[in-house]
């Protein structure tokens, strides 16, 4: 089974996760694309039973989704990076660019594209 590492930019707090991600996406909802700071985010969404975290201590805050749902949002403290997010489906969504192996990231589908601003990047899977 694969172990994929990864972490801040600082290097404070870092994480493990065992296996192979359930999917990989990208997200144009308001609160993604407010927290990214750009038209989307790109997450790889791995089972929650496999995540682990390594080391230090990440700051966090809740947010409802534009599907209803909590989603525990975690990022450095000291340098600001975004790290994960704990969904109540079970899935952790890991920030692509946080991996210490991006390539892990294959996206494959994009979600609330409705919500993207008009100069988003969309990429087409069709």
């Amino acid at each position: 089974m694969a172990t994929h590492t990864g972490g801040c930019l600082c290097g404070e707090v870092r994480y493990e996760v065992e296996g192979d991600p359930e999917m990989c996406l990208f997200c144009y909802c308001d609160l993604c694309t407010k927290r990214a700071g750009t038209d989307g985010y790109g997450g790889a969404m791995f089972l929650e039973s496999g995540f682990k975290r390594l080391q230090g201590e990440p700051s966090s805050y809740a947010t409802v989704s534009d599907a209803g749902r909590t989603v525990h949002r975690f990022f450095c403290g000291n340098c600001g990076s975004h790290l994960w997010g704990e969904t109540e489906l079970g899935l952790v969504s890991i920030a692509a660019g946080s991996l210490d192996d991006p390539s892990v990231f294959k996206p494959e589908s994009v979600v609330f594209t409705e919500h993207a601003p008009a100069w988003a990047r969309i990429p087409d899977f069709g």
